[in-house]
């Protein structure tokens, strides 16, 4: 049986997957907003299912992004809007949401936010070392051809030898970085 908050965020999940087409952007971000801290604030418990989490509320959080993806999705115009491209920048900044942060990070290249995903690639020097950022950032620049991380992509390969899913994108990435902007 669900608690009661885990009943408020599966609704707000469930506005910004299935009701979003309907919402301007501005109502989408005080949605996850809202949902993002009030995941932080509820579910501080340690997180005992997925591996990359030490809380339960990162998990949360990264369904939020999830969300807004959904969103994306429904509209191409959606994906040109500054309020979602602030809201995703804000909580890739909000410390306090620790890997939650990850699905934003994915969210950057699906808006095609190639300068703040270089910005925050070369700055943010933790997140190659958080296991479900760095997986993120790696696929993320992967997929938006952008070159010039090879030596920390090569340091990803080192540092993490049995984690499969991470190396084949970070081969691909060394392979193909020459072709890269």
């Amino acid at each position: 049986m669900k608690t009661k908050e885990q009943q408020q965020l599966m609704d707000w999940d469930n506005e910004l997957r299935f009701k979003s087409a309907e919402y301007s952007d501005i109502k989408v971000c005080d949605i996850a907003k809202k949902a993002c801290e009030f995941a932080f604030e509820n579910f501080k418990n340690k997180e005992k299912l997925f591996e990359g989490y030490q809380y339960e509320f990162e998990g949360k959080i990264t369904d939020v992004a999830l969300g807004i993806d959904s969103h994306l999705q429904k509209s191409s115009k959606n994906k040109k809007s500054a309020v979602i491209k602030k809201i995703i920048l804000d909580t890739i900044n909000e410390k306090k949401y620790l890997s939650g942060r990850a699905g934003f990070i994915f969210l950057l290249s699906v808006m095609k936010m190639d300068e703040e995903l270089r910005q925050i690639s070369t700055t943010k020097i933790e997140f190659w070392k958080t296991p479900r950022i760095r997986f993120q950032l790696l696929y993320s620049l992967y997929k938006r051809k952008i070159k010039g991380f090879k030596e920390q992509v090569q340091k990803l390969i080192e540092d993490n030898p049995k984690e499969r899913e991470l190396i084949k994108y970070a081969k691909k990435y060394i392979e193909q970085e020459h072709k890269y902007k």
